[in-house]
Order: C-alpha cells, then sequence, then structure tokens
C-alpha cells in the first residue's frame, strides 16, 4: 500500500506555479517546516483517533451480529484488547482460534488505512494551497493507484481473513461507513493545520526559503517602524 502511494504521489508532474516559488538551495533539507507542520498535525489526529477507538470501541463501533457484539445485546462491538482496564481476560485466546482478529481491530486498521488513502491527495499539496484538487484529473496514474489501494483495502479488509490478520467476518455495513468518515477527517484536519502559522512548529533542517521569508517579514516591520 505505502510503495504504491508513493508511486502514486510521484506521479504529480511540475506545475507552472513552481515559478512563482523562491529557489531552494541545495543544503537545504527535504523536508520544510510546513511538512513538518502537517506531518505532525496528522500525526497527532490520528494517534487521538485510533487511540479513543482501541480503548473505547465496545461503546463507540456499532455491531450487527450478535455473537460479535460486547455484553451482548448492546450493539456494539466486542473489544480486541487482551484484558481490560482491571486485567481481566477480553479477547482470549479462544476466540482468536474461534473468530480470528477482532473485529473490533479490524476497524481500527481499516480506519487507519483510510486515513492514509485521504491524506494522499491533501500531500498532493505542500505549500498550504488551499484547493488540494486542482489538476488531480489531469494526473490519470494517480487516480487510478488511489482507487486501487481502495480496492485492494476494500479486499483485505473483508477476505484477507487470517492471512492478514483481520476478522474472519470483515466489517459490517456501518463500520464501513464510520471508517469512510474517519478517513475524511484528514481533509478538516489538513484544512486547520493551514491556519496555523509555519514558526509553530520546529525547523529539522536547514531551510534557506524559510529563512528569507523571515528575513523579508522583518525588514518590513522595521520599515513601516
Amino acid at each position: 500500500m505505502d510503495s504504491l502511494a508513493s508511486l502514486a504521489l510521484a506521479t504529480e508532474l511540475p506545475k507552472p506555479e513552481l515559478l512563482k516559488r523562491l529557489p531552494q538551495n541545495r543544503e537545504d533539507y527535504i523536508v520544510s517546516r510546513k511538512m513538518t507542520k502537517h506531518i505532525l498535525g496528522q500525526a497527532i489526529w490520528q494517534c487521538i483517533v485510533l487511540f479513543i477507538f482501541l480503548f473505547a470501541g465496545e461503546h463507540l463501533i456499532p455491531e450487527s451480529d450478535i455473537s460479535l457484539q460486547f455484553d451482548r445485546p448492546t450493539g456494539y462491538v466486542y473489544p480486541g484488547r487482551a484484558t481490560d482496564w482491571d486485567g481481566k481476560d477480553l479477547y482470549t485466546k479462544e476466540m482468536i482460534m474461534k473468530h480470528g482478529a477482532s473485529r473490533h481491530l479490524t476497524f481500527i486498521f481499516n480506519s487507519f488505512v483510510f486515513m492514509q488513502i485521504f491524506n494522499m491527495i491533501c500531500a498532493r499539496k505542500i505549500h498550504d494551497e488551499w484547493n488540494i484538487f486542482q489538476g488531480i484529473h489531469e494526473n490519470t496514474t494517480f487516480c487510478i493507484l488511489w482507487f486501487v489501494i481502495i480496492g485492494g483495502q476494500a479486499l483485505i479488509t473483508q477476505f484477507g481473513s487470517r492471512v492478514f490478520v483481520v476478522s474472519l467476518y470483515g466489517l459490517d455495513g456501518k463500520q464501513w461507513g464510520i471508517s469512510f468518515g474517519v478517513g475524511l477527517t484528514s481533509f478538516v484536519v489538513n484544512a486547520v493545520m493551514k491556519l496555523i502559522p509555519d514558526g509553530c512548529c520546529p525547523k529539522i533542517g536547514k531551510d534557506s526559503v524559510d529563512e528569507r521569508r523571515v528575513a523579508a517579514n522583518l525588514a518590513r516591520k522595521e520599515n513601516k517602524l
């Protein structure tokens, strides 16, 4: 999946707008402060979402199959954690042998992947452009690979079984809908991060463009004074 995503993003052709950007020096670090901002923003958000579903999934994730519900018939998925907070056994080895991996952890896996799938579109633009869909229809390879990744994920989740360590029963319709919705939050996080100044994030390497931009802003302030 990661290889296909990298290949898809590598097919983006240079745009005329690149000529309006300040040139980078050869010594500059490949990851800019702006890129660091988005990487940290998406990572923090994804960790928060996944930890919530991991430790409270039995209260949030609906389950249509009564035999897979937590303290049935509550209507929520049986937790896939090995033990509860008090050390009580939850998803035991016997359950793994009978049902394979839990639907709970399969849902978390699917939600995580869908956040990456939608973040692929956000990653097409790395300079805080608002229209992340601009020119996407011109890159046929990206579109084809994007749908191939979605199709591959669907096949793995629904039919991967013990080979890919997912639930033998896949996910039901509601769980798929929630996974899809969770994935869409990547767009929201991407938009929010564009409102945060780059200076709030650490610079992990030399960035001459950023340094020149800061110097220009200071010069403007001095001129106003």
